[in-house]
């Protein structure tokens, strides 16, 4: 079988006698001498790797997909450091989640179903209770077409998207902060209001 040496700049087959690429002048003088069945093996092998190499993933309950290493999740702050990595089986790109966390890091809510309403007295009940500038149904969470809108319902304290009064249903982006009954006033947020961050993550 032919020997020869491939030239690492220009792929180039060269005698095996050479020291310079007959193509390039690349220098071939640490270059090893192989044949068509050892490269073929080479890349048989470095594809074998390749394919062996795993990527292991921490999922949070929020359903987002962090590090093995991370110790808290990137979407909705929890804690998972007691969650067991497993291995990442993505193969491709799927529809994104939506997760709306609280600036305090107490509650976080991810947007399972198209559209939901908001308020002391629906969706996030449970934590909106104690704020009393919030209404009892605030704003409306549109999921439409893999993106997230927000709608305002309260016609006394309002909705706030970047600390600006929305007029009409807007559509939210992955670090938008949102305001429901209140806003950032001088550098001071009213205790009363509720104030998420928005998360873009993968659904598993």
């Amino acid at each position: 079988m032919e020997k020869y040496k491939v030239c690492p700049s220009c792929k180039t087959k060269n005698e095996p006698t050479l020291l310079e690429c007959i193509n390039c002048e690349a220098d071939l003088t640490m270059v090893k001498i192989t044949d068509e069945a050892t490269e073929r093996m080479w890349k048989e092998n470095a594809a074998a790797q390749s394919a062996a190499v795993v990527k292991w993933v921490r999922l949070c309950e929020c359903g987002a997909k962090n590090p093995a290493n991370a110790r808290k999740c990137g979407f909705c702050n929890e804690d998972i450091s007691d969650i067991t990595p497993v291995p990442d089986k993505e193969k491709e790109q799927s529809a994104p989640i939506y997760v709306l966390s609280s600036l305090d890091g107490q509650y976080a809510y991810k947007m399972t179903a198209d559209e939901v309403t908001i308020g002391r007295e629906n969706i996030m009940g449970e934590y909106l209770s104690a704020k009393s500038y919030v209404s009892r149904a605030h704003a409306k969470l549109i999921l439409a077409e893999n993106e997230l809108y927000i709608e305002n319902m309260s016609n006394t304290n309002f909705t706030y998207v970047n600390n600006k009064k929305i007029p009409d249903r807007t559509k939210l982006q992955d670090g938008d902060e949102v305001g429901l009954g209140g806003m950032n006033v001088n550098g001071r947020r009213q205790e009363q209001a509720a104030y998420f961050l928005v998360r873009i993550g993968q659904c598993m």
